[in-house]
C-alpha cells in the first residue's frame, strides 16, 4: 500500500538537482528534503510511534545521550510497511542516484535503526556513527532520517547539528520538522548531535525513523573469480576455474 504512494512521491523530485545539492555540502554528501513522504504516510507513522508504550522499546543511553528505539517490526505494522519500501530495489536505486554511492545493501536486522523517540530534557551527544556491522560484515555507507513531528517548534530544540571536525564549528543543522528527510554519506569525521536538552512540552516527543545502507568492500577472489551458476555434469559448461575439490 505504501509502496505505490512513496514511489509516486519520488517522481516529483528532480534527481539531478538533488544530486547537485547533495554534492554541494562542503565536507561530505548531505541533503535535507522537506515533505519527503506523502503526508498520510508520515501521519500514520507518527500515530503508531506516539501510541507505542515505552516498555516496548529499548532505551539508549550513552555518554549522557537518551533515546528510545523501536525496531521490532512484529509490533509496528506501519513501520514494517515503510521499511519494506525503504529497503526495496526501487528506493535504493533512487538513493544511489542522489548520493552517488552505488551497490548499497539494506540491513534486514535494523541494527541501530528503526523508529526513535526522545522527550523533554533529552540530548544526543556529538558523535560519529558506527562504521561496521558485525552481523552482516558490511561497512556503513549512507544514512537516512525521516522525522514525524507535527507542528514542531524550533524553539524547543531537537535540531540535529553537524560539525566541522577540525575547528568544531557547526556547519549545518536539520530541524526535525514533520516529513523532513535527512540523508548523508558516511564518513568517520561526520560528527553530529543534539547538545542542548530539548524543551518541548511533556506531551510532545521528537520522533522519526533511521535507515542505514551498507557496502561490501570485498573484492573478487583471484583464485575463485566471479561466475554465474555452475552445473555439475554439464559437458557444455565452460567453467571459469577448476572446481575440483582441493585440500
Amino acid at each position: 500500500m505504501f509502496k505505490q504512494q512513496i514511489l509516486a512521491q519520488l517522481k516529483q523530485f528532480d534527481v539531478d538537482k538533488l544530486r547537485i545539492q547533495y554534492d554541494s555540502h562542503p565536507y561530505y554528501g548531505k541533503i535535507d528534503i522537506p515533505n519527503f513522504l506523502p503526508e498520510t504516510v508520515t501521519q500514520q507513522c507518527a500515530d503508531e510511534l506516539d501510541n507505542l508504550p515505552l516498555e516496548h522499546g529499548k532505551k539508549f543511553t550513552r555518554k549522557g545521550s537518551c533515546m528510545w528505539e523501536y525496531n521490532n517490526l512484529s509490533i509496528t505494522p506501519v513501520q514494517e510497511q515503510l521499511v519494506h519500501v525503504l529497503h526495496s530495489g526501487e528506493f535504493i536505486r533512487w538513493v544511489e542516484a542522489v548520493s552517488g554511492v552505488d551497490k548499497l545493501i539494506p540491513d534486514p536486522h535494523l541494527i541501530g535503526a528503526g523508529y526513535m523517540k526522545s522527550f523533554a530534557g533529552d540530548t544526543l551527544k556529538v558523535h560519529t556513527d558506527f562504521n561496521w556491522v558485525e552481523e552482516l560484515h558490511l561497512h556503513r555507507a549512507v544514512s537516512i532520517i525521516i522525522y514525524f513531528n507535527k507542528d514542531w517548534n524550533p524553539d524547543w530544540g531537537g535540531a540535529l547539528d553537524f560539525y566541522d571536525f577540525n575547528n568544531k564549528n557547526k556547519v549545518s543543522s536539520t530541524v526535525p520538522a514533520f516529513g523532513n528527510m535527512l540523508m548523508w554519506t558516511y564518513h568517520n569525521l561526520v560528527f553530529h548531535g543534539m547538545q542542548r536538552p530539548m524543551s518541548c512540552p511533556n506531551d510532545q516527543s521528537r520522533k522519526g525513523i533511521r535507515i542505514f545502507y551498507y557496502k561490501s568492500n570485498s573484492k573478487p577472489d583471484p583464485i575463485h573469480p566471479p561466475h554465474r551458476s555452475l552445473y555439475w555434469y554439464d559437458e557444455a559448461e565452460q567453467f571459469p576455474y577448476d572446481i575440483r575439490y582441493k585440500k
